[in-house]
């Protein structure tokens, strides 16, 4: 009897190392390890002193570490302690897609391999845009990105304001998406309150609005694993 009992526990500790084995490695496997964020001056703006900004970070954050880029810069790293993340202001493609030239901009950034593009972008394109050489361009925009790279996962997180939905649109089509129009809506989620800088800074996201920005992206972000 005492036999079959050590046995039976043995048994069951096996299994349970098993387990915990198929756990940890599923857990290894799926942060993302190298991640870009291709957006506008809400994901990075150089200092302007026309207009009273002097960060040079996400625009209207107070500080660098407000920013939604690095919010979810945190939150990668929380699980995957070794997860770079890079960011580039793509505005020029916004307003001048049909000239934006690919290799000159991105092709160090495509070359680096990402395994997760988030696309954020959507406020500088405006409603007398030619909705058809957009979207053409948007889809060879994201063909590029995965050049020797098809594995790459793409999101797209639209317009922070809530009049774009004729962009929003063409990006909800090709790959995975997330409207950010409701925290738009919200006007405390401006930088209203800083009477420091110029109302074109004011109209970008605050502290609060960069945090519902890389909030709302982590929990879409976090279904691509």
């Amino acid at each position: 009897m005492k036999n079959i009992l050590a046995a039976f526990l043995l048994l069951l500790a096996m299994a349970s190392c098993k387990k915990q084995a198929a756990v940890t490695n599923t857990t290894a496997s799926t942060p993302f390890a190298n991640v870009l964020i291709l957006g506008n001056s809400i994901t990075y703006s150089p200092p302007n002193q026309s207009l009273g900004w002097a960060g040079s970070w996400g625009m209207a954050a107070s500080a660098l570490n407000k920013d939604y880029v690095h919010l979810l810069t945190a939150k990668f790293q929380q699980v995957n302690k070794s997860c770079v993340v890079q960011a580039k202001n793509i505005a020029g493609f916004e307003t001048n897609s049909d000239i934006y030239n690919f290799d000159a901009e991105l092709k160090a950034y495509r070359d680096s391999k990402p395994d997760l593009l988030i696309l954020r972008i959507g406020e500088n394109v405006q409603s007398s845009f030619d909705s058809v050489a957009f979207t053409k361009r948007y889809q060879a925009l994201i063909a590029y990105m995965k050049v020797d790279n098809p594995k790459l996962k793409v999101l797209a997180a639209g317009s922070f304001w809530s009049n774009r939905d004729y962009i929003n649109l063409i990006m909800s089509r090709y790959t995975p998406y997330i409207s950010l129009a409701i925290l738009g809506e919200d006007l405390s989620n401006y930088a209203f309150d800083r009477t420091d800088v110029a109302s074109a800074v004011q109209q970008h996201p605050g502290d609060k609005g960069m945090q519902g920005i890389a909030d709302m992206i982590w929990a879409k972000v976090d279904t691509m694993k």
